[in-house]
């Protein structure tokens, strides 16, 4: 838990130390904003979370569509595997971000598969994932945070961060 709270200590600290800088063109006004992406752009992003249930840090790959400045969604996996339990997460969610003078902030909601293998059995369940997320853009990449809940017979909670790339 103690390395929990450092991790999103340390998110938070990176964020307000970056939160003086801004891209200006030559008129003086922003190329791109803190914290919404350009209507109908792609994002791919790569993170490390931990599943607190298992105890045990994972990758998260996402490809998310920004269908307005401020809606976004998308496919995410996630991979986890502690020596005794292999576990992948195929997400499909969406985020509505609201903008704050220093970050972009979101509520993140949609549906999950689950596929839990272990030595002697294999366990599969739908469910729904929703949680809470922030993030930072500089230029086209983004740095990001996020917890999110899965409720079904094989729930969880996630803690992430990352970064993400604007492609478009």
């Amino acid at each position: 838990m103690k390395s929990l709270c450092f991790l999103f200590s340390l998110m938070f600290i990176s964020i307000a130390a970056f939160s003086q800088e801004t891209e200006e063109n030559e008129e003086g006004e922003d190329e791109s904003s803190h914290c919404y992406f350009k209507k109908n752009s792609v994002s791919i992003g790569l993170g490390v979370l931990y599943s607190i249930k298992l105890q045990s840090v994972g990758a998260n790959a996402r490809v998310y569509y920004n269908l307005g400045d401020a809606i976004c969604f998308g496919p995410e996996f996630s991979y986890f595997n502690n020596g005794q339990e292999e576990v992948v997460d195929f997400d499909i969610v969406g985020h509505y971000i609201f903008e704050t003078p220093w970050m972009g902030v979101f509520p993140l909601a949609g549906v999950n598969y689950t596929i839990v293998k272990g030595e002697h059995r294999t366990d599969e369940a739908f469910g729904v994932a929703f949680g809470a997320g922030l993030h930072r853009n500089f230029g086209k990449i983004s740095l990001f945070g996020e917890y999110a809940h899965v409720e079904s017979a094989l729930d969880d909670d996630f803690v992430t961060i990352g970064l993400f790339y604007n492609i478009k």
